[in-house]
């Protein structure tokens, strides 16, 4: 038995796509904390339990089964007897169903099931009432296709998901059950299936009564003129939903205790002196981080029997299950305590490096998987640091189980059928937590901001149905129009199969998040677009789970894209990314290129860039000299106008990106099977990034951006004036000062500052002579096929209670000018802290003068001319950008708050999104 198996509740049951979890099987299964579980529900007279009754019935299926054993043995997948006289449904399944209460069922006949719009038919075998119920022949795989036919799991969920009558069925061949719910939302199959032969070769009688439990016909049974909602599973899966959403809760907190463990247990470790005595509590934390990141990519991954490569065998699969696995790791955490000893963690330490390592651990059947196991210098806080059992026991505990604050029973985490969303949001919520340490206590601990509730109110996660519609409206119509194109494009060529050029085009769809966050969006993207690929490729509206999965490796690939100021958002939009595509003995893909770190609202575009500096980047702002910024302010207007030339211009760079934009494709495209060669395609890209046009090109954009936050008071450096600007842009860079590079290069890192057409060359296309598609109001041409997102809902303004509540929480607690009065003394007594205080203030209000100035958001800009109008919302600006790096044939969406209709800063915005005819859906403010 495999340890994944051994970590399921059940054997021969097992849930697919988290229809019904499994702690919610376990609590149908007992009877216990569900509605519907009482005697009478069933149906049962007398006394007997629902268990009593069950077992009633199963001695005489297995009787029953016993005889089909004699004419259909057991035999291999492959080599499943043929059925030509139909035994397994007359002799089997029709028993089966009239044990469970159903009677005899109806048979549909040759008309099949039509769809609401009459657009098909389904040809479905059977029916109860409402509920679709196919039973196929004993050697129908029902995943699999058949020459002129979709595998049954197909037909009948699509179905489903095209009847809006009815909400639930039931697939079968003799040998698996599987019950099916409309999923018209979902991009995977969902589903939760019976292994018969399992069930009743092998006697398991505990999930025989699950089985009678679940899919007695009381299960389905509504009452004449309810909806199919109102059955007993529909009420079983909102309450798994509601149940589920306090287990995320509860799943936060447990995280927060785990890192705080390991935290903890590093700094108390007797031979960890270097870690100490070298401390830089943040790096800590974000090593921390990518520990608890690798323990639960390694949770899912094994319990989705996807760590191993296909090639492993038997032998290295029993070695690492016994004395390495993450199944043996987290059973010892729910049954000891742990003691002083280190050999856990250095048994763990083998697993991780093995995966970061080209070779792998063929012994143990490990491949390669590299991304997030790549030692990096992001490591280097824990590199050769030990642990104790103890505080890592108690870490993988705390990642292991959570209790239901709603039934106060402990239930072990399901990582088999947790969703990449739902992993992220819970590491999200983390983002915001402040990291402290005691050097003499050799503590750690992540504690919440002052004033901060939004980890308690969950608002980190977007709600799945919120997605969702915003994919129907942004995401459906751009995928439709690719497949139309694919389907033209084949008939102009003569060709009768469109497929190919269907997927050619789907595959050529680019999707941006440009505050992504853990991904939420990018993931669920690329599940749609990933599953019509799949359909097209088998034919099939409803693909099966491993053509999907095999698609998903690809859209990821190529298809999104992603920008987060936060790189430890940033390195968690990896991982969801990483577990959405992963197959086994695949590498993690190359992800870089794609998923970057930078502000999406900070950066120069070729037009902007193209008229040099503007007067208004030397207004001035907190820390600076009003004095010198008008000086600076003058002498720039003079060198706009001829009037002053510090330089003698040379020859102008060409602004094109076109040798960019080719390098990078090179790279995107070149071979990744192996960790070698993402390996390898991270070396090229790191190539591409150090060759002297993209440097240059970059330093480029940087000044351009650099002379809005730059310092005018003067001592500082020379500034970024429009001569300066127009003599780094025909080659001088050598005339300029070196302190002055120096700042263009320091402001670049403090405010991230993220070009679009650098970042993705191969989106924004800059040509070297403007023609009819190069948009003016940015220089480019191109854009994503569809940008959408829920960007931050914030001012752009400095907050002392937010700052503070990370630096001196006691100041935070104070309001007023009692605050004000209490900074000026917190000032005056830290010197240092000081200095950080207000370059903090003097940060955001660089930011402030960027957006409304710079004109890379002239329509928020202008909001600000309105009477009464002093700021800036950020959910504004970043609606702005979509439309700017949307191509002009593209979508975008975006979650906003209702005051871009009803602001008089947004009216500008407003009006435009109007006129072009932008979808928009508004949300009530948070």
């Amino acid at each position: 038995m495999s340890a994944v198996t051994r970590n399921q509740v059940f054997s021969a049951v097992h849930t697919v796509g988290g229809l019904l979890p499994a702690d919610m099987l376990l609590r149908i299964s007992e009877g216990k904390g569900v509605p519907g579980d009482r005697p009478a529900d069933y149906k049962v007279i007398g006394s007997r339990t629902v268990r009593d009754d069950a077992e009633r019935h199963w001695e005489y299926l297995k009787s029953v089964w016993k005889e089909l054993r004699e004419k259909l043995p057991v035999a291999p997948e492959a080599e499943t007897p043929a059925d030509p006289t139909g035994l397994a449904i007359s002799q089997w399944l029709v028993p089966l169903f009239a044990e469970l209460g159903f009677g005899e069922l109806s048979a549909v006949g040759t008309a099949g099931l039509p769809s609401d719009d009459g657009s098909r038919t389904f040809a479905i075998s059977h029916r109860w009432q409402h509920v679709p119920m196919h039973l196929v022949a004993w050697n129908i795989d029902l995943d699999k296709h058949r020459r002129g036919h979709i595998p049954p799991q197909s037909l009948v969920q699509e179905f489903l998901n095209r009847s809006e009558a009815h909400l639930w069925g039931v697939i079968t061949n003799g040998r698996r059950l599987r019950l099916l719910r409309d999923s018209s939302a979902l991009a995977t199959a969902s589903y939760v299936e019976f292994n018969l032969e399992a069930i009743f070769d092998g006697e398991l009688f505990s999930e025989f009564v699950l089985l009678y439990r679940l899919l007695h016909y009381t299960r389905f049974r509504t009452e004449d003129g309810e909806a199919p909602s109102a059955c007993w599973l529909e009420k079983w899966r909102v309450e798994a939903i509601v149940s589920g959403v306090r287990a995320l809760e509860s799943h936060r907190d447990g995280v927060q205790r785990a890192i705080t463990a390991l935290g903890t247990g590093f700094l108390k470790h007797p031979t960890n002196e270097r870690l100490r005595a070298e401390l830089d509590v943040d790096k800590f934390h974000a090593a921390l981080l990518r520990l608890a990141y690798r323990l639960i990519f390694l949770f899912v991954a094994e319990d989705r029997g996807a760590l191993h490569t296909p090639e492993a065998d038997q032998q290295a699969r029993d070695r690492y299950e016994k004395y390495f696995s993450s199944v043996r790791l987290r059973r010892h955490a729910l049954r000891r305590r742990g003691t002083s000893h280190t050999d856990l963690y250095q048994a763990l330490k083998i697993v991780l490096d093995a995966l970061g390592d080209v070779e792998g651990r063929p012994e143990l059947g490990l491949p390669g998987l590299g991304g997030l196991f790549d030692d990096t210098s992001a490591d280097a806080p824990l590199r050769d640091a030990l642990i104790s059992n103890a505080h890592l026991l108690e870490a993988v505990r705390h990642l292991a189980r959570v209790k239901d604050e709603g039934t106060t029973r402990w239930r072990t985490i399901d990582y088999r059928n947790m969703g990449a969303e739902e992993l992220g949001s819970i590491y999200e919520s983390l983002l915001e937590l402040i990291p402290k340490h005691s050097a003499v206590d050799r503590t750690f601990e992540l504690v919440n901001r002052l004033g901060n509730d939004r980890k308690k109110t969950g608002s980190y996660y977007t709600p799945s149905s919120l997605i969702e519609t915003l994919l129907d409206s942004t995401l459906d119509p751009v995928i439709d129009d690719a497949q139309k194109r694919g389907e033209i494009r084949a008939s102009a060529a003569g060709e009768p199969d469109a497929s190919d050029r269907i997927v050619t085009e789907l595959l050529s769809l680019t999707v941006c998040d440009p505050a992504c966050g853990s991904g939420h969006f990018l993931v669920a993207a690329a599940r749609r677009i990933a599953k019509r690929v799949a359909a097209v490729r088998e034919g099939n509206p409803e693909p099966t789970l491993d053509a999907v999965r095999h698609a998903l490796h690809e859209v990821i690939a190529q298809c999104v894209y992603g920008v987060d100021l936060n790189p430890m958002a940033v390195e968690l939009a990896k991982v969801s990314l990483w577990l959405e595509a992963l197959e086994p003995g695949q590498p993690l893909g190359f992800l870089d290129a794609h998923i970057k770190h930078g502000n999406a609202l900070i950066g120069a575009t070729p037009a902007l860039m193209e008229n040099g500096i503007p007067n208004k980047a030397f207004k001035a702002v907190e820390g600076d000299d009003p004095k010198f910024a008008a000086f600076l302010a003058k002498q720039n207007d003079k060198e706009r106008s001829g009037q002053s030339t510090l330089f003698p211009l040379g020859t102008e760079t060409k602004a094109t990106n076109a040798a960019l934009a080719s390098g990078l494709r090179a790279i995107i495209d070149a071979p990744s099977g192996t960790l070698a060669q993402v390996h390898d395609q991270e070396a090229a890209y790191q190539a591409w990034k150090s060759a002297p046009e993209y440097v240059q090109a970059q330093h480029l954009a940087d000044a351009w951006c650099a002379a809005f936050m730059w310092h005018k008071t003067k001592d500082a450096p020379p500034a970024i004036t429009h001569d300066v600007f127009l003599a780094l842009r025909s080659g001088q860079a050598a005339a300029l000062p070196q302190n002055t590079h120096d700042e263009i290069e320091r402001l670049r890192d403090e405010y991230r500052f993220f070009h679009w057409h650098l970042a993705f060359p191969d989106i924004f296309a800059v040509p070297e002579h403007a023609g009819s598609d190069v948009d003016p109001a940015t220089g480019w041409a191109g854009g994503f096929s569809c940008v959408l997102g829920n960007p931050p809902w914030d001012k752009v303004d400095f907050e002392d209670k937010k700052y503070f509540s990370m630096v001196e929480p006691s100041i935070a607690a104070i309001a007023g000018q009692a605050r004000r009065k209490r900074i000026i003394e917190w000032v005056a007594d830290n010197t240092d802290g000081g200095k950080k205080y207000w370059a903090a203030r003097r940060r955001v209000k660089s930011m402030f003068l960027f957006a409304s100035a710079s004109g890379t958001n002239p329509l928020c800009g202008k909001g600000l001319t309105a009477k009464g109008v002093n700021s800036l919302q950020t959910d504004q600006l970043f609606a702005e950008r979509f439309a700017m790096i949307v191509s002009a044939s593209g979508r975008f969406g975006c979650i906003v708050q209702t005051s871009i209709a009803t602001g008089a800063g947004a009216q500008y915005l407003f009006q435009d999104l109007a006129r072009r005819g932008v979808d928009i859906q508004l949300v009530r403010d948070k």
